[in-house]
């Protein structure tokens, strides 16, 4: 029953007009939160792979509705507003036509970009806590205060293999769980970020010295408490040395292991002295969100924030400029690659040359189509790309206070706006006959390489939407001309009939 059920589910997910009615339905105001519109388009998105020609059909009526039914006013607004289901399935398409370009050329400018990004942040001091940084050029998260920070080398055993010693950079003002992520990031380097262990998992070791054997931990009762805040631990609050030997290892409940600085070797030590109470533990679970601290004092009262932090004024606009001047080369190099017409897919051209002929089909002024162009391109898919570069790498998804995520594109895509008219106005033509020749064959190698459940995805739209939502689809399919000769609601009801049959025998 459930087979036979998602085979017809397929069934009506592979007609247009089905799915045209489905999408006007769920796109009404009131209907679905952003986060489900969003939702729905990429499951939706999923379950077209594979069948790209449908896809795009799809698409192009969708976006010519759009044109029709907006004024004036609306079309040069038309692709500003991130808030309809169409839109958000053009932009999938758009993404999805990107990737040949990404693979063979402009992914790798992309990942160079990232990298570059991390690694001049991380030369300097980061607040662990707000994200804000010494290296950035985003002003709101410039770390506006002078600290003292010394760079050290740290020589790192990797789960007790003393056969090999992995050298890592840090600052001695770094957290534990900062340094932790450098030295992932230092013996993974070669890795996905899917592979590498999350800090969660490692504890970073010092053995010998007169403590013994001592975990570090960014809150441990060592670690300074005052007035209600606690400080996070540092590598110099541990007085850590340069060239110091760590171990990082692999956490284990091994119960004969008791740590000089661990919660358990001090209750250990109290039952031995015939201690009856002791102060509360301060473990780092235990400890308060709002009373912690690292660089800056995050969770003070403004007031008081802003006698403490001093403004030095043109000395961190240059520190702006220095780091934008480090990028330069970087950010150049990955918006070229996004105005390179020798490397732009065939899906991408055919897509921007649909503008230019709709644009004269419906008389869209010249600059609404231009602007049509710069927000389905740019900033619909680069700038996504660039700010979010998890999308298309394995890489670390960044917090969102992180400054990576608003580093370009609010101030620095203005002045490259430049290459992107005279680009689009070249843009070389596609044939039908070319376009549906990729298009064939982009479905092609998604049947072979993509590996994902295709009743899942089916079972998603079901459960999540369609049947929740099955009285307003219904009601619209009747209205619908087409859905009388082709029995959209007599199929759906019956897939509604197998699914509530299969849900009571299970």
């Amino acid at each position: 029953m459930l087979k036979s059920a998602m085979e017809k589910i397929e069934s009506l997910l592979t007609n247009k007009n089905f799915l045209m009615s489905l999408i006007k339905t769920l796109d009404r105001p009131n209907m679905l939160t952003m986060q489900e519109k969003a939702y729905f388009s990429s499951v939706l998105s999923i379950a077209l792979l594979g069948n790209m020609r449908l896809f795009f059909e799809l698409i192009h009526c969708l976006l010519i509705d759009m044109i029709r039914s907006s004024t004036k006013k609306q079309q040069k607004l038309l692709f500003r507003r991130f808030d309809s289901i169409p839109l958000r399935l053009i932009v999938n398409w758009l993404q999805i036509g990107l990737y040949r370009q990404l693979t063979s050329h402009s992914g790798m400018q992309l990942f160079m970009l990232y990298k570059a990004i991390q690694t001049v942040i991380e030369m300097g001091p980061i607040d662990a806590l707000t994200g804000n940084s010494k290296n950035t050029i985003a002003e709101e998260k410039l770390l506006k205060m002078k600290i003292e920070n010394r760079v050290m080398t740290l020589q790192i055993d990797l789960n007790g293999n003393s056969d090999q010693h992995y050298p890592v950079k840090v600052l001695d003002c770094d957290t534990i769980s900062q340094v932790k992520q450098k030295c992932c990031s230092q013996i993974y380097k070669n890795k996905p970020a899917s592979e590498i262990p999350h800090i969660n998992e490692l504890s970073l070791e010092c053995h010998g010295g007169r403590a013994g054997k001592l975990t570090l931990n960014d809150i441990d009762i060592i670690s300074v408490r005052n007035n209600g805040f606690v400080s996070l631990n540092t590598l110099k609050h541990y007085m850590v040395t340069d060239n110091s030997s760590m171990a990082l290892m692999y956490k284990q409940h091994d119960k004969d292991d008791v740590y000089k600085n661990s919660p358990r070797f001090q209750t250990e030590r109290a039952r031995k002295e015939n201690i009856e109470s002791l102060p509360q533990e301060m473990d780092e679970q235990k400890e308060p969100e709002t009373q912690k601290r690292h660089l800056t004092d995050s969770n003070l009262p403004d007031d008081v924030k802003s006698t403490r932090q001093v403004d030095y004024g043109d000395i961190f606009l240059n520190r702006l400029f220095h780091t934008k001047l480090l990028l330069a080369d970087y950010i150049d190099s990955a918006f070229e690659g996004l105005v390179d017409q020798q490397s732009l897919s065939i899906s991408i051209r055919y897509f921007l040359c649909m503008l230019d002929r709709l644009g004269k089909d419906y008389n869209i002024e010249s600059e609404v189509l231009q602007s049509w162009k710069q927000e389905c391109y740019a900033t619909r898919l680069w700038a996504q790309l660039i700010g979010k570069p998890d999308i298309l790498f394995d890489v670390n998804v960044p917090g969102h206070e992180s400054p990576t995520q608003k580093l370009l594109f609010h101030k620095d895509i203005a002045r490259y706006r430049e290459l992107i008219g005279p680009f689009f106005a070249s843009v070389m033509p596609v044939t039908d006959q070319e376009f549906w020749s990729e298009i064939d064959e982009m479905s092609k190698r998604q049947k072979e390489d993509l590996k994902f459940s295709r009743q899942s995805t089916l079972d998603q739209l079901y459960q999540l939407f369609i049947v929740k939502y099955r009285r307003e689809i219904i009601d619209d399919l009747e209205d619908m001309e087409e859905s009388k000769d082709l029995q959209f609601v007599n199929t759906l009801e019956e897939v509604i009939d197998l699914m509530e049959e299969a849900s009571t025998n299970f």
